[in-house]
């Protein structure tokens, strides 16, 4: 595939245009005054998801094969002169997609990657055409009440107080963390804003968290080592013993606590925390200590949000007909999800399990009045907010660009899935992860097993052995070494199927985690990791999946031309 050709919009030698050529062009390019050009976009839509779709093969990675070259060419030509035809530029879609992975694809079950529904993406485009910027009402008008609006049954179905809560849309749950750190870095030192963070500031958060809450940190000038990661039970839920020691440990020494983070759905295994019981420790602390601020509790749950919506649904009818070992999990799960109320935010990723497209998050705040404490100085910004009267979050948000269309396309989407929508979706991920388990067990034998039994959700973690290990049998997970040996050839097995040239007809798309679970000496365990949200993924699609695993390990088990590479296998 070659850079498509010049068109001729404009002069050869990039002259402006005379006459009605530039008028002409701008209809091909932008909507017009009166919209009435609209079929153009419409059709340009439709040339791109032609393109896209036509060249897309039948497995779960977009096709490679002849693109990365052509790819290489297309920066080094720099910007042309003259306009490109719309239609050639869309051409460039198949090389640029090459090697992605295809979510709609019934063989992708890696990461917590959802389909996109219609609704989001539809919404999302004809707003985008109106250009609103969530950080002022007095542009963004509204659009912008898309915000509250979701804020305010997000904090219903966690059991907050709708008329109190408030929240922010922001850019990815690494943002959410960072909300809720500020928020209670305000409560801990109030002037941090103007005099910077004082050393020794801490959060405190869980051992298995995700690592943008490291990240939140960094950024915010309290520093990595000031995150201070108390230790995981089993099922990846928090050990409050531990957690309330690192709590004591940072008021001990006479700092500040800006914020506990505790589990509201971890990436791996689902782990909800009990926040009541985070609450009730973190206010006995603040009156042990005679604080002069109460330190922030925010719940992660960026990914359990979702299964808020089972929160009133009745498990013992089960109208909706789940398994026995699905409503197992939803019990657990929602007694955990209920004490999320105690929290003072939570955070939420709709392009996690919300099924739409990146980037769409939020920060709901318990009481709505946290976020004044991170308002800015209304001189600096005067040139921004010329409507005193208008909702303005610009004033306290970190981005002073934020899409408003996300907001829109984000609470359509909320309504046109309902609670209804959800539970059928999340307890069909249920659903096809305990198939996915059943046909393990029925197919692997002693190559691979499933090790997380605990998980709150639709994880599958897939520990794979080398050929006659003895922890094939058994695996002993205070046994150190064989952890590392197995996890070694895990990782091997893992890199080797990524980069298998293989027919549609053989791949799959799953995702590999270093670390399933930690051992009771702090060993990560390795294992496959295969998650699918995918509604069109089904029982019979997972037991072909599993076939395809077992038949590449297999592969992969006959180029080991010494299987003995892997320390203690037989």
């Amino acid at each position: 595939m070659s850079p498509p050709p010049a068109a001729s919009a404009h002069g050869d030698d990039g002259s402006f245009p005379r006459g009605d050529e530039f008028a002409d062009w701008c209809g091909r390019t932008f909507l017009r005054p009166d919209g009435g050009n609209a079929e153009a976009l419409v059709d340009l839509v439709r040339s791109a998801l032609r393109e896209a779709l036509s060249h897309q093969g039948s497995g779960p990675v977009y096709p490679k094969a002849g693109q990365e070259e052509d790819l290489s060419l297309m920066g080094e030509r720099g910007l042309p002169e003259g306009s490109v035809d719309a239609e050639l530029v869309l051409g460039q879609l198949r090389g640029w997609l090459a090697g992605a992975v295809k979510v709609h694809h019934h063989m992708f079950a890696k990461n917590v990657v959802p389909p996109p529904s219609f609704v989001h993406l539809a919404a999302w485009c004809a707003v985008s055409l109106f250009m609103p910027n969530g950080v002022t009402g007095e542009d963004a008008a509204h659009t912008l009440s898309a915000e509250p609006a979701s804020a305010r049954t997000l904090a219903r179905l966690a059991g907050y107080d709708r008329h109190r809560a408030g929240g922010l849309f922001t850019f990815g749950g690494t943002a959410t963390n960072l909300y809720a750190i500020n928020v209670g870095l305000a409560k801990a030192q109030p002037g941090h804003s103007e005099e910077g963070v004082e050393p020794g500031v801490a959060v405190v958060g869980s051992w298995p968290a995700h690592y943008s809450q490291k990240s939140a940190c960094a950024w915010l000038g309290i520093g990595t080592r000031n995150y201070i990661a108390a230790a995981s039970l089993p099922d990846q839920t928090t050990d409050l013993e531990s957690m309330e020691a690192a709590c004591r440990e940072v008021m001990a020494r006479g700092h500040r606590l800006a914020c506990i983070i505790g589990a509201g759905g971890t990436t791996s295994n689902m782990a909800v925390d009990d926040f009541a019981g985070i609450a009730v420790m973190r206010d006995r602390l603040a009156a042990e200590y005679e604080l002069d601020y109460t330190p922030h509790v925010h719940a992660d749950t960026v990914i359990g949000w979702a299964y808020f919506c089972f929160l009133d649904y009745d498990l013992q009818r089960n109208p909706l007909g789940f398994t026995p070992p699905v409503v197992a999990k939803l019990t657990r799960l929602v007694e955990r999800l209920r004490t999320v109320r105690h929290a003072d935010s939570f955070g939420t990723d709709f392009h996690k399990t919300g099924f739409s497209p990146y980037t769409s998050s939020m920060i709901v705040m318990r009481d709505g009045r946290d976020f004044s404490r991170l308002r800015r100085d209304a001189g600096v910004m005067a040139p921004l907010f010329h409507d005193k009267d208008a909702y303005n979050p610009g004033t306290f948000t970190l981005e002073t660009s934020r899409s408003a269309a996300t907001m829109v396309a984000t609470w359509l989407t909320l309504q046109a899935l309902g609670k209804h929508g959800m539970r059928q979706l999340l307890g069909h991920a249920l659903e096809t992860a305990e198939a996915l388990r059943g046909h393990i067990g029925a197919l692997a034998g002693q190559d691979a097993k499933v090790i997380n039994d605990l998980s709150y959700g639709p994880d599958v973690f897939v520990r794979c052995y080398p050929p006659n290990d003895p922890a094939a049998q058994s695996e002993n997970f205070d046994d150190t070494d064989s952890v590392r040996r197995v996890n070694r050839y895990t990782s091997d097995l893992f890199a080797w199927l990524s980069h298998q040239d293989l027919p549609d007809g053989e791949q799959i798309a799953v995702s590999r985690t270093s670390a399933a679970f930690y051992t009771s000496s702090g060993e990560p365990v390795v294992a496959l990791r295969v998650y699918s949200l995918n509604p069109y993924f089904s029982a019979s699609h997972a037991r072909e999946l599993v076939v395809r695993l077992l038949e590449g390990k297999r592969r992969f088990d006959a180029t080991l031309s010494d299987p003995g590479v892997y320390e203690g296998a037989r």
